[in-house]
């Protein structure tokens, strides 16, 4: 099979926490690398999204979904439109760890093939770290199910994970952990399943110190497949800004 991550399998790791009246704007990227003639090799997937923190515990956002498979020659196509939802469940700091819960359906604009539901929690800890510095691990377990036409009876995993170290808010560097199950029921052996990870640097700088309005986010990351099924590597990127109103 083509290597096309699901709308649950967007390579990124989701935050619990919820800006309250805080407009966002988002792109993901993902470009894969393998051998020549693979089915891995050489396929693209780009997101847009645009974020509102409703209330203090709901963030609703609105996505598209573009995509290009290399081996079958296509060109950039419109993937899929997608409405996410994260809720906080718990405040910030006040317990062990923040916890938070996602819901999201894509509907898919491919002719012939399934949407798709995808739930699960979100659980972020912030700990003592090096040189001074805090560490920040967060972890998604999502479970994904098709829906509607020509949908499948599986039922998915999606884990992703990634622990940085907060050296400065321009410069977080740390390690990341993507796993993807299409059916928890029949999984097979750990090389049919996906699995990449790999370094990734992210950090974030405050627009008002330029006089302008806003905060802008990046993180960018190189991921090595560690299975049959996964690319042999992958560079995915990262941007956001952010308003507050």
């Amino acid at each position: 099979m083509a290597y096309a991550p699901p709308a649950a399998a967007e390579l990124k790791v989701r935050s619990p926490l919820v800006e309250w009246r805080e407009f966002e704007f988002e792109h993901n990227s993902l470009l894969t690398f393998d051998r020549r003639k693979s089915a891995l090799n050489g396929n693209q997937s780009y997101t847009f999204e645009v974020g509102y923190g409703v209330t203090p515990w709901w963030q609703l956002e609105i996505e598209i979904e573009v995509e290009t498979q290399a081996l079958a020659g296509q060109n950039h196509r419109l993937n899929a439109r997608t409405i996410e939802n994260t809720f906080q469940v718990l405040p910030q700091g006040k317990y062990w760890a923040d916890l938070g819960f996602f819901v999201e359906y894509s509907n898919s604009l491919i002719r012939g093939e399934p949407s798709e539901i995808v739930v699960g929690p979100i659980v972020q800890k912030e700990a003592p770290g090096f040189f001074g510095a805090t560490t920040l691990h967060t972890v998604n377990a999502f479970v994904t199910r098709e829906v509607g036409h020509n949908r499948g009876g599986r039922t998915g995993m999606f884990v992703a994970a990634q622990s940085r170290l907060r050296l400065h808010p321009l410069l977080e560097p740390g390690l990341e952990l993507y796993y993807n199950v299409n059916d928890v029921g029949r999984p097979g052996r750990l090389r049919d399943q996906e699995v990449l990870a790999g370094p990734v640097l992210a950090g974030a700088y405050a627009l008002g110190r330029a006089g302008l309005p806003g905060k802008v986010k990046y993180e960018v990351g190189y991921l090595f497949g560690a299975t049959e099924q996964s690319a042999r590597g992958a560079v995915r990127w990262r941007f956001e800004y952010e308003l507050a109103f």
